[in-house]
């Protein structure tokens, strides 16, 4: 009774804590349906997600809310901006739950958005922190590994950035992608442009279309693009405009197509065709941004400057310069303020750093106090099955000796049986099988001896006719399963002649009746064996035997 007492007390101990912790990480299940969802059609579940009522969502399932939310900014560009304040509690939630999963693609996700705000100190440490959640998650390290170089080459860290890069590319080889495997070639040929090594970034960017698969189309109108680039640094005017055209004979989006106008500028200003680059610069100069603006002014200022137009020269360099100043001022904020909420982020994670710590050493304690209480209980066990069995010990050896010798005697009978039986049924097949073999050669004596001994002269000599020959083949094929036909199918080679020889050995007639049916001496028949032997090309058994066994 105390025994069982023991063990329910132990099973309610650990309910208690798993239960505990359970709670705490359960979901809503449409919360996970979208989860589930919002990869494959992000547009319509982003609207449902917005459109869900947030006031009644418990804790752990707002923090499941943002992690969609921020999921799902990366997967359609044009969702509602992200409150990253709100990502340090989120984050907290789910290094309580211990989700790693969900921890390594939502520090992930922040990073990509810290990038895209150009807050690149907070998107490393958002990415380094995404790396040591990542695990075996080899997918999520590419892409960590190229968001990272992304930020490396803001930071002019070339050399870092081609080794993260590399590693990129082996992971690609690793998991044998061939998508990610372009799309690490084209990061590394971005690399080389911006080194102004052409040549290698045309290697690149060519290995990179080589491995690209079928229907990535954007893709490939990225790369001829970068193409295009390549060529017009290497003053391959006419490459160039090449690979912008190819770059928009696909679909694509209307940013490319901006984006080729622009590079076509720089192609045709460069060819001396002025009008066609003042057409091309300034076809959609109102929807660019502020750096593609203050490039395009700044171009045309050269370009109207070699028209030996001065006055629209000076009007376009002041329109440059004043874009280059709004983006310096821009910067300049920008900057400042990623610094300070760098700061601040630094903070909150050494805060949170030192909530978990609390956190850590409050479960420690109630695992140690639960680990004692398991500790107790099992020594008081463990003595009472000691008791027990030292009672219990001989009785048991004692049952174990008996219900072996019972089971050794057993065996051995069941084995002298079924010897006994096996030793009847070999003996009742041979029996049966040589009866079989007796009757056949019965039937086919009785048939065939008294056509024999009718076309025997009174020298003994014997003519045999077709018709009884036919006669013999037949009985033949009666006793024998079709003996001639399967003779003719293995041996097609053999004449009709030789089949009616083969059918006589199969009767197993004797060579003084053989040599009474073929008028010719013993040692003739014994010839004619060996012929056929050798037409039939038997090895290491006699005709005699193989036609009996055949």
């Amino acid at each position: 009774m105390w025994l069982r007492t023991s063990f329910i007390a132990i099973i309610l101990v650990m309910c208690l804590f798993s239960c505990d912790r359970q709670n705490n990480s359960i979901y809503s299940p449409s919360l996970l349906m979208l989860e589930d969802s919002l990869e494959v059609m992000p547009e319509k579940f982003l609207r449902q997600i917005l459109e869900m009522d947030t006031t009644s969502l418990r804790e752990s399932d707002r923090a499941l809310y943002y992690f969609l939310l921020a999921k799902a900014k990366l997967l359609v560009p044009s969702a509602p901006e992200l409150l990253l304040d709100e990502s340090d509690q989120v984050l907290s939630h789910f290094v309580n739950q211990r989700d790693s999963t969900r921890l390594c693609q939502l520090y992930y996700f922040l990073g990509r958005l810290y990038a895209d705000r150009y807050a690149f100190l907070r998107a490393n440490a958002s990415y380094t922190q995404a790396e040591k959640f990542a695990g075996q998650n080899i997918r999520m390290l590419f892409a960590i590994k190229v968001g990272e170089a992304y930020i490396y080459r803001f930071k002019m860290m070339h050399n870092m950035e081609e080794e993260c890069l590399k590693r990129a590319l082996s992971i690609a080889g690793e998991l044998n992608d061939s998508t990610l495997m372009a799309e690490a070639m084209h990061e590394l040929a971005e690399l080389r442009i911006f080194e102004e090594n052409y040549m290698g970034a045309e290697n690149r960017l060519r290995q990179a279309l080589k491995l690209l698969p079928q229907g990535k189309t954007l893709a490939k109108t990225e790369y001829n693009i970068d193409l295009a680039r390549v060529y017009l640094g290497m003053n391959k005017l006419d490459s160039a405009l090449y690979y912008t055209d190819i770059a928009l004979q696909d679909e694509h989006p209307y940013d490319f197509e901006i984006v080729c106008n622009i590079l076509r500028g720089n192609i045709y200003l460069k060819r001396h065709c002025l009008k066609e680059a003042e057409y091309n610069f300034l076809k959609d100069v109102a929807r660019l941004s502020f750096k593609e603006k203050q490039d395009v002014y700044y171009k045309m200022s050269l370009l109207k400057k070699e028209e030996k137009d001065f006055q629209s020269a000076c009007e376009y360099a002041e329109k440059s310069i004043c874009y280059r100043d709004s983006l310096e001022v821009n910067n300049k904020a920008g900057y400042i303020s990623n610094l300070n909420a760098f700061q601040e982020h630094e903070g909150q994670q050494r805060r949170i750093a030192q909530m978990n710590m609390e956190l850590s050493e409050q479960e420690l304690s109630y695992y140690r106090l639960a680990i004692i209480l398991s500790f107790v209980l099992l020594l008081g066990v463990s003595v009472i099955f000691r008791i027990k069995q030292a009672k219990k010990k001989v009785e048991v050896s004692l049952k174990e000796k008996e219900l072996t010798m019972v089971r050794l005697q057993n065996n051995q009978w069941e084995t002298e049986v079924k010897y006994l039986q096996e030793r009847r049924d070999r003996e009742a097949l041979e029996v049966e099988s040589l009866n079989q073999r007796i009757e056949y050669y019965k039937r086919l004596n009785a048939l065939t001896v008294p056509i024999l001994m009718k076309r025997q002269n009174s020298q003994g000599a014997m003519h045999l006719k077709k018709e009884e020959w036919d006669i013999i083949m037949q009985n033949t094929d009666a006793c024998f399963d079709n003996f001639t036909l399967r003779l003719k199918k293995a041996y097609p080679q053999l004449t009709l002649e030789e089949i009616r020889f083969a059918c006589l050995l199969k009767m197993e007639f004797s060579l003084s009746l053989l040599s009474e049916v073929y008028h010719i001496a013993k040692g003739s028949i014994s010839r004619k064996k060996m012929r056929l032997k050798e037409k039939m090309q038997i090895e290491n058994v006699t005709l005699d035997d193989f036609i009996k066994q055949f």
